[in-house]
This record gives structure tokens, sequence and C-alpha cells, in this order.
């Protein structure tokens, strides 16, 4: 273990909480602020590796000692900070969302949290910020990395002593984790590489590599202090700018090792930063300001509905230092130093006992007592509702992947639905059909590209249609092809980067006739999903809350279809007449002649602003009867 404190370490420490804390409170103010996190890995993967090294020099290292260090480290502020999270959620979240929280609270007590928010959404939009424990997926990978790290150097001291071999090995398996980031992010899929492990590997790795080095010190003070003002700058530059075809912390990963790898120069000006106390004293905390900050922040904005004042956020940094500092002084300084190992064993196991009790407990329960009305948490059912594809279902196809529905019956699959999330939407419905026609097919989303190949809104879109078109075109199997996309997108680029602005859907006619015509030649039977009026407004998630802590009682959960009329008869009519009963049309079953809705008694039919969830979804299964062989 390294027994000289390192005050540049406590000071990188601050620098990521803060960025971190400030990203959370308003993402408008510091938009790259989350790389904070990406600074940790850095330091763990360097720091971990430092003491696992020092230990083998003194023939010192055990897993048993290693591992209850981590317990020490990371268990009892966790737990208790999970637990005092958990009485918070009972009295302030909907039901569904505390049922949610507690699926939440159950896969991060088992550390794999990051799998279980990749998979139910993400991390920037507005219904992941009232997720109180969404902050947890960083401390899941990093336990991940600190159960596999250690096993990994244990077997190559086994296997050799050489320096080199190590630096080898830690080379190609961060290079590889590294190369998968630049493939994801060449295919518009980053959500996977924020939060699964393999593509976070490369930081820790790359602070695990230079731990082998021993620190060294610049002895002429303008070379040094040019130094540190580079790595210091690579940090700052990096919070303010990306580079769009390399990992996000590239930069911010190179300025933080060049700061691990010397030692502090006392002469150099710039050391001062790394000697200011408020600062230092930020890094010793960091860990329980981490795990502190972000439910403190979630629950004020879940009641806030509206974006968070500066009142708000003001609260919420007191609150959040204030449990801190009692926590890092009452529990993470007494546990790590003082008390012994059964009285450690007892806090852990009683905490996941009670946790996991009353967590499946929530889970499974039909009838959890809640004081709120029946109708919002109904409306509330509806969040995070959009269809997913599950992790076992994906499938290699067009330039990535696609959904592969209904495989348990041992069929080809036959039909596509094809576009971006406004046909991904249609997943729910789209499956309980496969299902009870036992058919096998393909979801396949093109994320934020329309299936445009001559015009779409950028040209790596173009490219990604083209690929999953020829991908459908070539697919022996696939006879039905139904397409959905979003019918309000108007502006365009073409390949050469030409900018198109279609006022009068005369370019989206011409584009989807494209490829109708394309695929018909091929001998495809061609579906295509009409139009829907969409909220706008997320009203499964604000209006339950605003019913709840607004004591909102004038709502509608309806507009005109004047708009909407307006808009899209036309080319509804256009295609009514081209496609026939092969033209889906939607709107008719939300709308009536004089209203379109979006939620009713039984619950909202859109899960955010614009996107159907899983009730709104099921109304459409009536769609799919049209598909004929």
């Amino acid at each position: 273990m390294i027994k000289e404190r390192r005050v540049e370490i406590d000071s990188l420490r601050a620098v990521s909480i803060i960025s971190v804390i400030v990203f959370h409170l308003d993402k408008s103010f510091f938009p790259n602020g989350y790389l904070g996190v990406d600074l940790f890995f850095v330091i763990s993967g360097y720091l971990i590796t430092r003491s696992i090294l020092n230990d083998y020099k003194q023939n010192n290292f055990s897993f048993f000692k290693f591992y209850l260090r981590r317990l020490r480290r990371i268990f009892p502020v966790l737990l208790t900070v999970l637990i005092v999270v958990f009485f918070s959620g009972y009295f302030i979240l909907l039901t569904p969302d505390f049922k949610k929280f507690s699926l939440s609270l159950l896969t991060s007590l088992g550390f794999i949290s990051n799998f279980y928010f990749w998979i139910t959404g993400g991390y920037f939009s507005i219904n992941d910020e009232l997720k109180p424990l969404l902050h947890l997926w960083s401390l899941s990978v990093e336990e991940q990395f600190y159960l596999f790290f250690p096993i990994l150097l244990y077997l190559i001291f086994k296997f050799t002593k050489k320096k080199n071999f190590f630096l080898i090995i830690i080379f190609i398996v961060s290079f590889i984790s590294f190369a998968i980031n630049i493939y994801f992010i060449s295919k518009g899929h980053r959500d996977p590489i924020f939060f699964l492990f393999p593509a976070r590997v490369w930081q820790f790795g790359a602070g695990a590599f230079f731990a082998f080095f021993p620190y060294f010190k610049i002895k002429a003070i303008w070379l040094d202090t040019c130094y540190l003002l580079a790595a210091i700058s690579l940090i700052f530059f990096n919070f303010l700018f990306k580079i769009s075809f390399l990992p996000d912390a590239t930069l911010m990963t190179i300025g933080a090792i060049l700061i691990l790898l010397k030692k502090k120069n006392k002469k150099n000006f710039f050391s001062i930063i790394f000697g200011f106390k408020p600062i230092i004293f930020l890094g010793l905390i960091s860990y329980s300001l981490y795990l502190w900050h972000w439910p403190v922040i979630s629950l004020i904005k879940y009641i806030s509905i509206e974006p968070i004042n500066l009142s708000h956020m003001i609260i919420g940094v007191i609150i959040t230092l204030i449990l801190s500092v009692m926590s890092w002084k009452l529990i993470e300084q007494p546990f790590l130093y003082k008390y012994s190992n059964g009285r450690l064993i007892g806090f852990i196991c009683f905490s996941y006992l009670f946790l996991i009790l009353f967590s499946s407990a929530t889970i499974f329960s039909k009838n959890i007592p809640t004081r709120y009305d029946k109708f919002p948490n109904k409306l509330a059912e509806s969040i995070g509702t959009r269809f997913y594809c599950n992790i076992t279902e994906y499938i290699k196809f067009g330039d990535t992947y696609a959904c592969l529905i209904n495989s348990k019956i041992k069929k080809d699959p036959n039909l596509i639905l094809f576009g971006n999330s406004h046909a991904h939407m249609y997943g729910h419905a789209f499956k309980s059909y496969l299902k009870s026609s036992k058919q096998v097919g393909i979801v396949a989303a093109l994320n934020n590209c329309l299936p445009f190949i001559d015009k779409n809104i950028s040209t790596n879109c173009l490219k990604k249609a083209e690929l999953y078109l020829s991908s459908i075109i070539n697919s022996q199997n696939l006879k039905h092809v139904l397409i959905g996309l979003t019918w309000y997108t108007d502006e365009f680029v073409d390949e050469k980067g030409n900018l198109y602005t279609d006022t009068n859907f005369e370019i989206r006619k011409k584009s989807l006739n494209l490829i109708i015509d394309i695929l018909k030649k091929n001998n495809k039977k061609v579906y295509l999903i009409g139009p829907i009026e969409t909220p706008n407004e997320n009203i499964a998630s604000n209006l339950s809350r605003e019913i709840i802590f607004k004591n909102k009682q004038n709502y509608n959960l309806f507009r005109s279809s004047i708009n909407f009329n307006q808009t899209y008869l036309p080319v509804v009519d256009y295609y009514d007449k081209k496609l026939n009963k092969n033209f889906f049309q939607p709107h008719k079953i939300l709308c009536s002649k004089k209203k379109c809705f979006f939620a009713d008694q039984d619950g909202a039919f859109f899960s955010d602003t614009n996107h159907l969830s899983y009730y709104g979804s099921m109304k459409m299964i009536t769609l799919f009867n049209n598909i004929k062989e």
C-alpha cells in the first residue's frame, strides 16, 4: 500500500467530484462535467496497481487482505446511503418509481447496476435524472475491476516476474478496450461503451500500466512548470471539448497520467493548486460526496418537477456536504481504521439482509402502502416502458445489430420492423403479434437515423440506412418490411452535406417512395406506419408528479386534432391511396375527429415526450392484423 499520501491525487479527486456535481445540478452549466467519473477510473487503476505491486514486493499480498480492505473502504458508507435513500424513496416516490428504484437497489447491491441502467434507459435523458441510484453504475464498474484485476495480476505473477510481460498484457487488454470504443463510436452506439466494463477497461488499464513506473522529478523549474501546465490543460480542455471519433475522456486520461507520474515540486507555482486545503479535503471525502450528491439532487428534481432553481441547488449542495462530512467522519473513517472485522462483517450482512428483503418485498408486492391516489400511480407506470431489446435477443444486422423477436420458434424471421425510434416504439405490439401468430421477426432500429438512403439527418445516417437496407434485401427469408419514422423531422442533408428543409412533405415522400420501390423490386411486401400526434411533454412523469406535489387538478389528457389534421392529413391521404391496407394509421386509434388522446384513466400512452409506452404500444396490436402472407 502507498504510505505517502499524495495531495495531487486528492486534488484530482476533488476536481472529479466537483465537475460531476455541477453537471448533475444543471447540465447546461458544465456539459462535459460527467467526465469527472473517468478521472476516478484512471486514479483507481493507478492506485490499486501500486498497492498490489507494493504488497508483492514485500511478499505480503493476499486476496483476503486486498478484498477486506475493499470491503472496509466501500461497503459501510454505501450501505448507509442505500438504507437512508430507501426510506426517503418510500415516502417521496410514486409506487411504480419506487418499484423501479428497488430493482435498481438490488442490482447495485450485486454491483451490476451498470447493466441494469444500460438496459432500462441511459444516462442523459430527463427521465434518467429521476433515478436516485443512477450514479452507482460507475461503482459497479469499479467493483468489477476490483474483482478481476487482482486475479489477473496474480495469475501473471505465477507465470513470470518479468515487468515487460506485465506491461505487454496490460497494454494489449487496454488497446482492445480502446478499440471497442472506437468501433462503437463509429457505429453511433455510445450507450454500451458508457456503461459496460469492457469498454472502460482502457481507463483502468492506463492507470495500471503507468503504475509500474516509478515517480520522476523534473529538476528544472521552467520545464516542470511547462509539464504540469500541459497536464492540467489537457484535463480542463477535455472538460470543454471532446474529439468526436475518440473516447470522450481520452485527453483527460493522458493529463491525469502525466500528473500521477511526476513527483510534486514545491517550487513550482502551479503546485500551489495541489496544496489548497479545502480542495484536498473535498478529495478526502470525495467517495461520500459521490454517494450522497446524486440521490439528494435527484429527489429534489423529483419533487420540484421543473428544472431546479438556484435556491434548490444551494440547498442540495448544503445537504450533500453535511451528509458527506458526517458519513466520512462517522462511517468511513471508523470502519476503515477502527472497527473490528467482526463488526464490519456484521454490519454488512445485516444491511444486505435488510435491503434485499425489503427491496424484494417492494418489487413483488401488488399492494404497497402509498399515500398517493391511484391515477397518478397509473400514469407513472408508463415511465420508461418504451420497447427495449432484450440483451439476449441481439443479432448481427446492418452495420451493427438488431433484435430477434420470438426466437424460441425454430423458424427463420420473415418480418422486420425497420426505422428509427418511432418504429422501435411499436415493438411491444409487434412482439405480441409475432407470438400470437407464431412467427419470428426482427426489430432493426437506426437509433437517431431515418431509413432514407438519398437524404437523411446526417451523412453517417445515409451510410447506416444503406447498410441496413442492403441487409434486408439480401435476407431471403424477410418477406414483410414494416417502416416507421418520425414524420415531423423536416431537415435533411444529402451525401454531399447539402442542407434541405421539407416544408410540404415532398422530400419525405420522395425518400420514402424510393426505399418502398427498391424493396418491392426485391419481392418484399412493404408496410408503412403513419404519423401520430405526440404530447411533446412528459405526461407520464410530469403530470403524475404535478398532481401529487403541486395539487394540479385541472389538466387535459388530450389535444385538439386540428393541428394534426392540418399538418398530416394530406400525406396520410396520399399513402392511404398508394398503399391501401399496407398503410397503417395509428392516429385513428389515438384520435377522434376532434381530439388526440395521450392518456386515459388507466395510464399514459407515451413513456416520454414522443415515444409510445407499453400501454400505448399495446393499443396498436390491431394494426399488425393487416399483415398477410
